[in-house]
């Protein structure tokens, strides 16, 4: 593939990350995780709306009965964006160790989300499910800078990325009771000198996995070999999305977090939302069941 992304909006994100597609909604939203900020942009009205949070959101999710399930680094909430009213919900997980990050639903309407050691030293980590009805479920551990999530689209298959040291894992799968098992080394990024930050599935079962560090989001078939790139204008790629009408247009975002003045001044775009066409189609996200 020899695809550049473009920048779309004009919103800079300090620390840009969780790009979301509603497809119910017709609206793309994203965060700022130190700027405490979520975005939301109107497909139809082409508005884009800041809504500022109480905390560091790691990762979102829309709800059936609408509003947001929002991971705050310490503490999972359910958000009214318009109101502003937040409501935690109750967990036994104790965050003076471990902190969420990146979360998805899998295509029940459960939501995952990832922790990772607050020191990013220690696989103290792991991932969590968010039933519908709110109960909190530890159902992997060992995890030590946990990110993107994925499912593979016949369900069978969950990919989870760890950033540190650098790894996607695969999961075996079942979709009726929200369970992984067999957990095994998909994609190896340890000595590439990049990692797997966040990523998507297309419909034809490849993952698209946001290279940060490297500049670009690359494309994996189902045993895990890379079938080309696109290349972005900065080097922290954070995370990936499909989105619009036909899900054809990828949403990819990025950071300007720890880069130096000079960084920055040769990076002008960092902390942009990107998009680009591919020429393949993502799968519809599903709403957070609770």
């Amino acid at each position: 593939m020899d695809i550049t992304a473009e920048p779309v909006f004009d919103d800079v994100a300090e620390l840009g990350e969780g790009p979301l597609w509603s497809t119910r909604e017709k609206a793309f939203y994203w965060i700022d995780v130190t700027g405490r900020t979520i975005w939301r942009h109107d497909a139809a009205s082409g508005r884009t709306v800041r809504h500022s949070v109480s905390g560091m959101p790691g990762s979102i999710a829309t709800r059936k009965d609408g509003g947001l399930i929002v991971a705050y680094r310490t503490g999972l909430f359910v958000v009214d964006l318009d109101s502003g009213e937040e409501k935690k919900v109750p967990s036994s997980i104790d965050f003076g160790v471990e902190r969420f990050n990146d979360g998805k639903c899998d295509r029940r309407g459960r939501f995952f989300v990832g922790t990772m050691d607050k020191t990013m030293q220690a696989p103290v980590g792991g991932l969590y499910r968010v039933d519908p009805d709110l109960g909190v479920t530890r159902v992997a551990d060992g995890i030590q800078l946990s990110n993107g999530l994925a499912w593979s689209p016949d369900n069978r298959t969950l990919y989870h990325n760890e950033s540190r040291p650098g790894r996607v894992y695969a999961y075996d799968y079942d979709i009726e009771t929200g369970t992984v098992e067999n957990r095994r080394v998909h994609i190896d990024f340890a000595d590439k000198g990049y990692g797997p930050d966040g990523s998507t599935i297309d419909s034809e079962g490849c993952l698209w996995v946001a290279e940060v560090g490297n500049w670009t989001v690359g494309r994996y078939d189902p045993d895990g070999k890379r079938m080309g790139g696109i290349k972005v204008p900065t080097q922290r790629v954070t995370s990936v999305m499909f989105g619009g009408d036909d899900l054809s247009t990828l949403y990819i975002t990025s950071m300007r977090y720890n880069l130096t003045d000079e960084q920055i001044a040769s990076q002008p775009l960092a902390g942009r939302v990107f998009a680009a066409q591919t020429g393949f189609k993502g799968i519809a996200e599903v709403d957070f069941a609770g």
